[in-house]
């Protein structure tokens, strides 16, 4: 990609899907990342889904599912951040940072409260996820590498975090 020309994100379209598929299995060297969003959109669990393009290219895609948090009261809206892959060709360059901030920033203006990724602590903490956030969640992807961002202060303060049926099969 040249990188003199500037990255463009916005919300994913229909006619996406191809290329957002190769970048993810570029991205992750095989198909299962592939698959789960396959499954996110065909259930309607994406509450969000954006793409980096440059020079009209996809070359990200992020995408943000519906979870649920489950306490013994009630049931309380959360997302994951699921998955960020950039095009091997134009990692380090910023564009999985921009998608993940333009995300956020969205997610904040649709009013939602907290976000959960399963990632590189390092990475994700400079947009302030932490794994101390997410200590109080019992999931099945709870560890070293899964963390949380509270968007609001309305967000529960634990629970049993509740994944779309599309994630079974990466357990």
């Amino acid at each position: 990609m040249n990188s003199a020309s500037p990255i463009a994100i916005r919300h994913e379209r229909t006619g996406d899907a191809p290329a957002v598929r190769q970048i993810l299995d570029d991205a992750f060297a095989g198909p299962a990342e592939g698959i789960l969003v396959d499954r996110l959109r065909e259930h309607g669990d994406l509450v969000l889904a954006l793409v980096a393009t440059q020079d009209d290219i996809l070359v990200g895609y992020v995408a943000w599912p519906r979870l649920w948090i489950e306490t013994p009261r009630d049931q309380y809206k959360a997302i994951a951040l699921a998955p960020l892959a950039v095009a091997p060709s134009c990692q380090r360059c910023g564009i999985g940072s921009a998608l993940t901030r333009e995300g956020l920033a969205q997610l904040r203006a649709l009013g939602e409260s907290i976000v959960f990724v399963l990632g590189d602590p390092l990475y994700y903490a400079r947009f302030g996820f932490s794994l101390q956030a997410a200590s109080a969640y019992k999931s099945m992807y709870a560890g070293a590498h899964f963390m949380a961002l509270r968007l609001t202060p309305t967000a529960a303060d634990s629970g049993v975090l509740s994944y779309p049926a599309a994630f079974d099969d990466l357990t």
